[in-house]
């Protein structure tokens, strides 16, 4: 199934859940959104490569996830969150955004 992307309304500041949930079905499709849910699965003594490699997926997945996130706002919004460190904290940073207003 083919997706345009580019059509996907950047959030400007208004009509937050509309976006939110065009968001939730693009993260979706890509198979990313898991990590707004699931914390970073965090290096152990004796890990093996299962793991390794499950980390690494999840920081590759977390990149993608919070890139699309960020390129789906506005100029404004994007300068004002782009140093959010993961997709799950930027996630949660425009939800709280949204319940101050």
């Amino acid at each position: 199934m083919a997706m345009d992307f580019n059509k996907l309304e950047r959030f400007d500041g208004g009509n937050f859940y509309r976006w939110q949930k065009k968001m939730f079905f693009l993260l979706t499709t890509l198979k990313v959104y898991y990590v707004i849910n699931v914390a970073r699965p965090e290096p152990t003594e004796n890990e093996t490569m299962v793991q390794i490699r499950e980390r690494q997926k999840w920081i590759q997945d977390d990149e993608i996830c919070r890139g699309h996130i960020l390129n789906a706002m506005s100029n404004t919004l994007f300068d004002a969150y782009h140093n959010v460190p993961t997709a799950k904290e930027l996630w949660t940073q425009l939800e709280a955004r949204i319940h101050r207003c």
